[in-house]
């Protein structure tokens, strides 16, 4: 279940890379629901792997980067067609990280792959820092903003389970082994779900887990608060690595100690 690319640069910090969904996948979901698109064919879209220039240029870490091949074209880290699968994939997780004897593990990722970290970074006491790109918070309403035609293929047919995945991160089973930790949000005001966000970060606060949120303020949405932001991401994610805030402070004005604003709009 724990697929994906293993970089190892002879350290004891691990990057998880959650990935996000791609343009040729998220293209491909009315072909795959159609029966056009074959599951190879889906297997290979999912080996063009993101933040590889990134683990390029930073060898003072090893890298995971996760695969989400499930429910035919992804899962969220999270579903496959109708089944939650997140208590096998994180004890899967659980047992990569003390094979390899890592020390600190970043989970890292973006819009879907945002809500991945945030979900393993929850639910697993090994995860040291989290850093979550514009996640989201509701997995359903996405996918049926996304496809709302081919919903079954994350879905199945199974009757509540749209529901149940909707709410899932403010689902107590979660919280149960969650350990102090680096938990990063970064976020635009125009992006799909901020208003969810910032509900979320309430709900976390009043848990007692505490948060820091790195807010955009300019009319970027969504895929361009990511692509358009590299540096800034970059200097963060960085910076995690080498348990610093030299390049976040290059990047952001510090408004209250748990939101910061970016300089660059």
């Amino acid at each position: 279940m724990l697929h994906g690319r293993h970089q190892m640069n002879g350290s004891d910090t691990l990057v998880l890379v959650f990935q996000n969904a791609a343009k040729p996948l998220n293209d491909a979901i009315p072909g795959i629901y159609s029966g056009k698109i074959t599951q190879p064919e889906v297997a290979e879209m999912h080996e063009r792997y993101t933040w590889m220039k990134f683990a390029q240029r930073v060898p003072s870490a090893d890298y995971f980067f996760v695969k989400d091949h499930f429910s035919s074209v992804y899962g969220w880290y999270l579903i496959d067609n109708g089944k939650f699968i997140y208590e096998q994939f994180n004890a899967e997780l659980t047992a990569f990280i003390q094979e390899h004897g890592y020390k600190r593990v970043i989970a890292f990722g973006s819009s879907k792959g945002g809500t991945g970290a945030l979900i393993y970074g929850l639910m697993n006491p090994l995860i040291t820092d989290v850093f979550s790109l514009i996640p989201q918070i509701y997995v359903a309403r996405f996918i049926n903003k996304l496809c709302p035609d081919e919903k079954s293929l994350f879905f199945g047919t199974k009757k509540g389970f749209e529901k149940q995945v909707d709410t899932i991160l403010f689902s107590d089973a979660l919280y149960r082994n969650y350990t102090k930790k680096k938990l990063y949000f970064y976020t635009g005001t125009l992006d799909i779900q901020f208003d969810a966000l910032m509900k979320y970060r309430k709900f976390l606060s009043k848990k007692g887990i505490d948060s820091e949120l790195f807010l955009n303020r300019s009319d970027e949405r969504h895929t361009r608060l990511v692509n358009q932001y590299t540096p800034f991401i970059f200097g963060v994610l960085e910076d995690l690595i080498d348990q610093s805030e030299r390049r976040i402070e290059q990047h952001v004005v510090t408004v209250n100690p748990s939101v910061r604003l970016l300089k660059e709009q």
